[in-house]
């Protein structure tokens, strides 16, 4: 009896109770809205931690609090073998270099998408978390430690573990391209930054492709890594080389061929990946069921969309952006 137990609730989301004859099951919408509110009640508090001596233990508590600790016990309650459905293998060494294009491509991109809708006032010179917490640097190898601690590794780890990890592998069954498509919107609503969504966006769905396509979690973690190491350390100096070549066309030319050519190495390297995949026969590890009626599909969207967890997601993001315009 137990057995079957175990294996009836293989691939299914974690069922909470029932209504009549109605089975309660919790959308994977329910791990973001958590991490939302969670995000949101630091916005508010964070004028407590700026002047304290600890900024950047808080800073990592507070990372872990928002976004592991939702995100564990979504797979404590959806089997002991959910974690290892959630592609925790490091990534081959042949995927190297997909990964470093892809984080070319989110930084070129990012910029250019900056650039054109909302010009390059819109690069700040500061790094900052969700627009609350802002990375300070007194030029010490200590503070750098911490500022890649904090600001880089961490939020990799914890964002793709509930974004690509949970979200990815939840969403599947509906299709890759549905999951790509609400881990990416997910991901971008979680900045609570409404200039800058679009390049939220692009990099979310970026880093969804290069999980697939590393078939690793871990791939889109160096990937996100690199973009954040960017943010931190390479993204002041936007202003200044903007600066050196004294023309905007010219600018917008060098960060567009630098996008082109890495852009071309992703999609060139992850064509290569599958082929090897299928020379070698290995199994994708999508989700069970996958969907495969346009008509199972389109309700699948819709059952997302319409989930009070994802609308109370909209209204937490619209709260984050009032509060911030205040």
């Amino acid at each position: 009896m137990q057995k079957q137990n175990k294996k009836s609730s293989k691939g299914k989301s974690p069922i909470v109770g029932k209504i009549g004859d109605k089975t309660l099951v919790l959308q994977p919408t329910v791990v973001v809205l958590a991490t939302y509110i969670l995000l949101l009640i630091s916005k508010l508090i964070d004028f407590s931690l700026i002047n304290r001596e600890n900024e950047y233990y808080s800073v990592v508590i507070l990372q872990m609090m928002i976004f592991l600790l939702p995100g564990a016990v979504w797979c404590m309650f959806s089997g002991e073998k959910y974690v290892s459905r959630l592609r925790l293998k490091p990534p081959s060494a042949s995927s190297l270099p997909l990964i470093i294009s892809a984080a070319l491509v989110m930084i070129s991109g990012g910029l250019l998408i900056s650039m054109l809708f909302g010009g390059l006032e819109t690069l700040s010179d500061n790094f900052s978390l969700y627009d609350t917490f802002i990375s300070k640097d007194n030029g010490t190898l200590t503070t750098k430690l911490y500022l890649i601690l904090a600001y880089a590794a961490l939020p990799a780890v914890c964002e793709e573990f509930v974004f690509r990890g949970i979200l990815c592998h939840e969403y599947e069954r509906g299709g890759v391209l549905r999951a790509v498509i609400f881990s990416s919107l997910f991901f971008g609503l979680l900045h609570f930054n409404i200039v800058n969504l679009p390049v939220y966006l692009f990099a979310g769905a970026v880093l969804s492709l290069t999980l697939y396509a590393t078939r690793s979690l871990w791939g889109a973690v160096i990937a996100h890594f690199l973009y954040n190491i960017f943010g931190l350390f390479g993204q002041p100096y936007m202003n200044s080389l903007y600066n050196l070549t004294g023309s905007r066309s010219f600018f917008l030319f060098l960060v567009a061929f630098v996008f082109l050519v890495s852009a071309a190495v992703f999609t060139g390297e992850a064509a290569r990946l599958y082929k090897k995949y299928l020379y070698r026969g290995y199994p994708a590890g999508y989700r069970r069921p996958v969907l495969t009626e346009p008509a199972q599909i389109k309700q699948s969207y819709l059952e997302i969309v319409r989930s009070p967890s994802a609308i109370a997601c909209v209204a937490v993001y619209i709260i984050a952006l009032i509060i911030s315009w205040l």
